[in-house]
C-alpha cells in the first residue's frame, strides 16, 4: 500500500529532497529513525552515498539487517547520537521528529554531527491553520496529532539549533493519498488522522511538510 518506506510520499519525497541538496557522490548521510532501512537501502543503491541508519527500535533494526546484512544500521536515540562532531554531510529525519520526546535536543544533536554547510532533511506531519506564537501548544498531545506542531514552531526550533531554512514545501496531498490507500485496502485508521479536515484540540488540521535546512 505504501511501499517499503511507510510514510507519506515514500522514497519519491526523499528523492525530491536529495535532488535539491545536490550531494556529491560518496556523501556521508545518516537516516535518523531508519526503521528497517528502506531509505538507507535506497540511498546506497540508487544514489551511491555512504549511508548509515539509527533507530530506537531494536526489532526494526534487527529485522532490517536480517533482510540485508550489508545495511549499516544501529540502535540508538536521536537525542544522543553515538557519532563524532561533523561526521555527516547530510541527515534525514522523515516522519520521525513528531515522535521524538525531546525534539529540541535532537535538533541540536543533528547540528553537532553535521559538517558545516551540511543539510538536514525533515518531513513530518504538522498542524495547519494554527500558529504556536512562539510557545509549544501542550494540548496538542491529547489527540491523534500527538507530537505534531505548528510549522512556525518547528522552524523556530531549527533556527535556535543553528540551522537556516533553504526549502519549505507543503505535501499534505501525500498524507491524504496515504490515508486513502489505507482505507481502500480495508485497513483501520486507528492512530492515524482518518479525517484530514478534522481539527486537533488546538484547532489545527493535519498537514505534511518537507523542509531542507543547512547548518551554518
Amino acid at each position: 500500500m505504501t511501499g517499503p518506506a511507510i510514510r507519506p510520499g515514500g522514497v519519491e519525497l526523499t528523492a525530491r529532497a536529495i535532488e535539491f541538496c545536490s550531494f556529491p557522490k560518496g556523501a556521508r548521510l545518516l537516516d535518523v529513525g531508519c526503521g528497517e532501512g528502506a531509505t538507507v537501502s535506497y540511498l546506497r543503491s540508487s544514489c551511491q552515498f555512504e549511508v548509515s541508519g539509527i533507530d530506537s527500535s531494536s526489532r526494526l533494526v534487527t529485522d532490517g539487517i536480517a533482510k540485508d546484512p550489508n545495511l549499516l544500521m544501529m540502535i540508538g536515540k536521536a537525542e544522543e547520537l553515538p557519532f563524532d562532531n561533523c561526521s555527516f554531510d547530510g541527515i534525514l529525519c522523515e516522519c520521525v521528529l513528531s515522535l521524538i520526546h525531546e525534539p529540541e535536543k535532537a535538533l541540536k544533536e543533528f547540528n553537532r554531527v553535521l559538517a558545516t554547510g551540511g543539510h538536514l532533511i525533515l518531513s513530518d506531519i504538522y498542524l495547519r491553520g494554527v500558529s504556536a506564537g512562539g510557545h509549544l501548544p501542550e494540548s496538542a498531545a491529547d489527540d491523534c496529532l500527538k507530537g505534531t506542531l505548528p510549522i512556525d514552531f518547528t522552524i523556530k526550533m531549527l533556527e535556535e539549533a543553528g540551522f537556516s531554512i533553504l526549502l519549505q514545501e507543503d505535501h499534505t496531498r501525500c498524507l491524504r493519498e496515504m490515508a486513502a490507500r489505507l482505507i481502500l485496502a480495508g485497513k483501520s485508521l486507528d492512530g492515524f488522522c482518518a479525517n484530514m479536515e478534522s481539527k486537533s484540540s488546538v484547532g489545527g488540521k493535519p498537514g505534511y511538510y518537507l523542509i531542507v535546512a543547512r547548518k551554518d
